[in-house]
């Protein structure tokens, strides 16, 4: 689900296909596919979501922390517990 983190983040995509897309909301229509050794930057604070639509994939993430990960509906955060 769509979610940003503080630090800038580097994707290299090692194995499968990575889906990535920009936006506040999942919108499959905004997915775009990456390929084994496409390299995506993503500066920090910028919305995004990711999703294994052709299934497995390995993607090797590079970043300075401290690292920060918030979901931007924090019902999406599966660290919550509802309470």
């Amino acid at each position: 689900m769509p979610h940003s983190h503080p630090e800038d983040r580097l994707y290299t995509v090692i194995s499968g296909v990575f889906y990535i897309g920009l936006g506040e909301r999942f919108d499959a229509e905004k997915l775009m596919a990456y390929p084994p050794g496409a390299v995506v930057v993503l500066p920090g604070n910028t919305p995004h979501f990711h999703w294994a639509k052709s299934g497995e994939y390995v993607t090797q993430v590079t970043a300075m922390g401290p690292l920060g990960l918030l979901y931007l509906d924090a019902h999406d955060d599966p660290r919550e517990t509802g309470t």
